[in-house]
């Protein structure tokens, strides 16, 4: 069976630039660019992924040099003008989870219009990490069930998360060689496949992500039993 959600950490992106001479600060330009993504997006749709989610920017982020930080942030803003001019013809539905009271206050009005405008698409759900940690989605998400006076079990508990109605992933793919979730859906992983490539983000095709499903169909998912 296929994965019908799959979760991506892009890790390498610093490597990469390094490796190609190019400022670090710059790094994320180009994987992050949209049309190197909807090659990605795509494929996931093609082989018939319901949801693809991509942790685009963590909380621990913020500590990273300013320069960096508003590069990086750049690169996610036209990143979403893309997504908003190309919502009519790629009919991707958009979601982004993570906290949004940090980012800048232009980028959060364009994410809940693209929200807004793309929420009844059904082909693929692209779901992006901005500003998420897992240990402050679950903190968060503590807090809110503590305001509402819930006594909570895990079902209830679900519903108070960034991902109260997006299923849980099936298959989380991490670039970069490091062999760790670092706070990626932690509540939400504890059965996802895991597959860990050498590759760096920048240069992870369409392909890879064909064999990264083909890897998972091979596997056996007892889910504890």
């Amino acid at each position: 069976m296929k994965p019908k959600h799959i979760g991506i950490i892009p890790d390498g992106n610093r490597r990469w630039a390094k490796s190609k001479g190019i400022a670090e600060y710059l790094a994320h330009s180009t994987p992050g660019n949209y049309h190197n993504l909807s090659k990605i997006f795509n494929t996931a749709m093609e082989e018939g992924v319901d949801t693809l989610s991509v942790w685009a920017f963590s909380t621990e982020n913020w500590r990273r040099e300013k320069k960096e930080v508003d590069e990086l942030l750049g690169v996610i803003e036209r990143s979403i003008d893309s997504f908003i001019l190309a919502a009519p013809k790629d009919q991707y539905r958009f979601r982004v989870i993570g906290r949004r009271d940090n980012i800048p206050s232009r980028m959060e009005m364009k994410i809940r219009e693209l929200e807004e405008e793309t929420k009844n698409y059904t082909d693929i759900q692209i779901v992006v990490g901005l500003d998420y940690g897992g240990r402050d989605e679950i903190i968060r998400a503590i807090n809110k069930a503590i305001k509402d006076g819930k006594q909570i079990d895990e079902e209830e508990f679900k519903k108070y998360l960034d991902t109260n109605d997006i299923s849980d992933p099936d298959l989380i793919i991490r670039t970069g060689g490091e062999k760790r979730l670092s706070g990626y859906m932690p509540f939400q992983s504890i059965y996802s496949e895991l597959i860990f490539l050498d590759i760096l983000f920048p240069d992870f095709t369409p392909n890879d992500l064909i064999n990264a499903i083909k890897e998972f169909e091979d596997r056996k998912r007892r889910f504890g039993s």
